[in-house]
């Protein structure tokens, strides 16, 4: 069980999570956190296609976006996600070298505070703009 000085774990109990990379976003230890918190994981998925498939399919909590896809292949997702009002972040499989400097992004990983920032952004403020 993740113990964030945030105490936001639970706040992923029962959410269905696209997760949409290209490439290597979510990892088997980011996974397997998320799924010992209650999240059911949907994907992850590569294209957009696929994407808007499961959105118009199932029933998405949320969406964890990668942020190497390329606009031409996030746009349409983005506008299906305004669309079912479905809340998202972009975020990184790990964090940047910034030499000391504070990342202020979403990274995705099994570390506590990751997926307590992750969380809150996601399900912790219903008014959250993306």
């Amino acid at each position: 069980m993740v113990h964030s000085k945030l105490g936001t774990p639970h706040l992923f109990r029962g959410k269905k999570i696209l997760i949409f990379e290209d490439g290597f976003l979510l990892t088997e230890d980011a996974k397997t956190k998320l799924v010992g918190l209650g999240a059911s994981i949907l994907g992850p998925v590569s294209t957009p296609e696929t994407s808007l498939t499961v959105l118009a399919s199932e029933t998405v909590d949320a969406v964890i976006l990668d942020v190497a896809i390329e606009p031409e292949a996030v746009l349409p997702v983005i506008a299906a996600l305004e669309t079912y009002c479905i809340p998202f972040i972009f975020a990184l499989a790990a964090h940047p070298g910034l030499d000391g400097q504070r990342f202020a992004g979403f990274v995705l990983s099994a570390t506590d505070d990751d997926l307590a920032t992750i969380a809150t952004a996601l399900f912790g403020q219903s008014d959250l703009v993306h």
